[in-house]
């Protein structure tokens, strides 16, 4: 019998391979289903309307065409009024991660002998080197 830790870790893993295999069908097939959820909400609209205001098909579908540009205004208005803080927000998240990042990487270097910091710079010098010989050749 596997222990449960063991299996969580190889369902995460099992889980994470078939989406990068198939992250192709997964995102179509997520798309689809969004279409057709939209599609219902759409149908289910316009029959309400139709039924509440005993319009004609047609009258419903112009009413449910704007209804439904109303609620993209709406959305975008909420999204326009929201997006500046939330932008603040992760900014400053990002910036304190990055500083600790940085004093993190500052330590680990300060901590290196001597030789090992010829090492490192020897390495990425030698990498960069190449990556430019590769890409402009």
């Amino acid at each position: 019998m596997i222990p449960l830790a063991n299996r969580k870790i190889l369902s995460r893993f099992v889980l994470f391979g078939m989406a990068v295999t198939l992250y192709d069908v997964i995102l179509h097939t997520l798309l689809v289903f969004l279409h057709l959820a939209f599609e219902w909400f759409e149908l289910g609209l316009e029959e309400l309307i139709e039924h509440l205001f005993h319009t004609t098909r047609q009258q419903s579908q112009i009413i449910v065409f704007y209804l439904l540009w109303l609620m993209l205004l709406c959305v975008l208005y909420y999204l326009w009024r929201v997006l500046p803080s939330l932008y603040n927000r992760i900014k400053t998240q990002l910036l304190s991660v990055g500083l600790e990042y940085q004093a993190y990487i500052n330590n680990c270097w300060r901590e290196q002998s001597s030789t090992q910091k010829v090492k490192w710079i020897t390495s990425f010098t030698v990498s960069v080197s190449c990556l430019a010989f590769f890409a402009f050749s």
